[in-house]
């Protein structure tokens, strides 16, 4: 016994041969509302590193206020809120959709890559490792329901 489909063409009866005629660009949509969501979810993270408490760096007083700075190595501590604010992110939709993440900030580049003086607090990198389960998530998921 055996079983044959056959599937003849205009007729687009059946949803999964729309997808499957559609696959690229159907991937390729998939893939962008994947990046969209994933920099959504590395913004959230980075705030919410940038303002959690559980900093291990030195103790100042800044304006009669206590501030504990960050290590090195730790996600860069909250003073004005102008490094949280100034992060951002854009997906590019060429033919090979991409994700850019990036910081306006004009001392960013300092904290995250550090200097002669100092070592780095890489707030973006961190924050992209702690996002990397939900990068995974969002991709199978948001390909899996384009096709």
């Amino acid at each position: 016994m055996s079983i044959r489909l056959s599937i003849e063409g205009g007729a687009n009866d059946f949803r999964f041969y729309d997808s499957a005629a559609n696959l690229a660009a159907n991937t390729h949509f998939g893939i962008e509302k994947a990046f969209w969501q994933s920099g959504k979810d590395i913004t959230a993270e980075f705030s919410k590193q940038v303002l959690a408490k559980t900093k291990t760096g030195r103790l100042y007083i800044i304006r009669k206020r206590k501030h504990r700075a960050s290590a090195a190595g730790e996600t860069p501590a909250n003073i004005t809120g102008n490094y949280r604010k100034s992060i951002g992110f854009i997906v590019n939709q060429g033919t090979t959709p991409q994700l850019t993440i990036g910081n306006s900030a004009e001392y960013a580049g300092f904290l995250e890559l550090g200097t002669s003086r100092m070592r780095p607090r890489p707030g973006l990198r961190n924050s992209i490792s702690a996002s990397e389960r939900d990068i995974i998530r969002n991709l199978s998921t948001d390909i899996f329901e384009a096709l």
